[in-house]
């Protein structure tokens, strides 16, 4: 048997030697590597895929930008179609009253017509352009088929499909929607939206131009009949 003494020494807590002490830092280096770790933390933070809350928020927020692009071309051809009535007053005035350019006493007759003519071609070329620009587009591309071309979408926030539910059977779709299907369904409203300010745009550019040509017309033949005027003048 183990003798009392070697039952001791056995149970007998053995020393540890210390840890060894970290190296001390200076305040620079412990700024320095607080900051690291804050870049680490962003950047981890900034590669992360979104979560489904998060990812909703987004594209909500991407539809409402292509709201704000749609309003902001009507604006803008609202804008043009009040220049073109500025110029159409201007150029009725002319017309019906030659005299207020000094152009009463030159046989512009014929000059006229023309000039009219042209001027009428460009004006409903501009008219059939903030039409295009204006009119409403179907919540569907053409040629897709109707509610989009994803088939798990849910069709809650598709309008067409809305309004071919009973109101019992929407709103039971609204109760059993998952993520997956709202981010679907937002995904064909932002892409259509996006079709729908492309088409919006290039009227908008088409609609600028032909303004550019009624101003440079209007323009033209106000200063024509300046010098005409002038010229008379001189030659009297």
């Amino acid at each position: 048997m183990r003798s009392l003494e070697e039952v001791a020494l056995a149970f007998r807590p053995r020393l540890l030697s210390p840890p060894p002490e970290p190296p001390c830092e200076s305040p620079e280096q412990g700024l320095a590597r607080r900051q690291q770790r804050k870049v680490a933390k962003l950047l981890a933070e900034a590669s992360r895929p979104l979560d489904p809350w998060e990812r909703y928020r987004a594209q909500v927020d991407a539809f409402e930008q292509g709201i704000d692009l749609a309003e902001m071309a009507d604006r803008k051809v609202r804008f043009a179609m009040v220049v073109m009535a500025s110029l159409n007053i201007g150029v009725f005035a002319v017309t019906t009253r030659p005299d207020l350019i000094g152009m009463g006493q030159l046989p512009l007759r014929g000059w006229l017509g023309a000039y009219l003519l042209a001027y009428a071609v460009v004006g409903v070329y501009f008219f059939l352009q903030a039409v295009d620009a204006l009119r409403p587009r179907p919540a569907t591309a053409p040629g897709e088929p109707r509610g989009g071309a994803l088939p798990h979408a849910s069709g809650l926030r598709h309008l067409e499909r809305v309004v071919s539910q009973r109101l019992d059977d929407y709103a039971e779709a609204w109760r059993e929607v998952r993520f997956d299907q709202l981010h679907a369904e937002l995904a064909l409203q932002n892409h259509r939206m996006a079709q729908v300010n492309e088409e919006k745009y290039r009227a908008l550019g088409r609609l600028y131009g032909g303004l550019r040509v009624l101003a440079l017309l209007f323009g033209g033949f106000v200063v024509f009949g300046g010098l005409s005027s002038v010229l008379a003048s001189f030659g009297g």
